[in-house]
């Protein structure tokens, strides 16, 4: 099971990319504080399945130094023993990776898209994602263009 954070969700839903993870994943898990902060009151497409944590104290361990949906990314992740979890944010990514979780972010996802032929070029769509206010610095730009073969 692949389990995703909010982040990746709204930058690719906003630059109309979102379709990627169906084709990649097949089916993704989020939680329900992924589904309100990315859906609001819309459902989520049927191919992710919003499953609520079953531990709320981790969630409240968590929620003093990491937001709503990172920490139940995080916990959904334990909770599934999730092959995957998609996550932006550093401290959650080193979190996750001291938890043993892998994990990727938007960036990854990209790559492993051109990698599947999914995204012809990443340059075009770091540029947009970057016109959409995603904080992206200028050492991940130029590492990403690099791995993508495009620098």
């Amino acid at each position: 099971m692949i389990v995703s954070n909010s982040s990746c969700l709204i930058v690719l839903g906003k630059l109309r990319k979102l379709d990627i993870l169906q084709k990649m994943y097949g089916k993704i898990a989020i939680p329900g504080a992924v589904k309100r902060e990315v859906f609001k009151s819309r459902p989520a497409p049927n191919w992710i399945e919003v499953i609520e944590i079953t531990q709320p104290i981790a969630y409240r361990i968590l929620e003093k130094t990491l937001g709503d949906g990172e920490s139940e990314a995080i916990i959904l992740g334990l909770e599934l023993d999730a092959e995957l979890l998609i996550v932006d944010d550093l401290a959650a990514r080193r979190l996750a990776q001291s938890l043993g979780l892998k994990r990727t972010g938007t960036i990854g996802i990209l790559l492993e898209g051109k990698k599947h032929g999914l995204v012809q070029e990443i340059k075009p769509v770091l540029d947009e994602m970057l016109r959409w206010d995603f904080r992206l610095s200028k050492t991940l730009y130029d590492n990403a263009l690099e791995l993508a073969h495009e620098k």
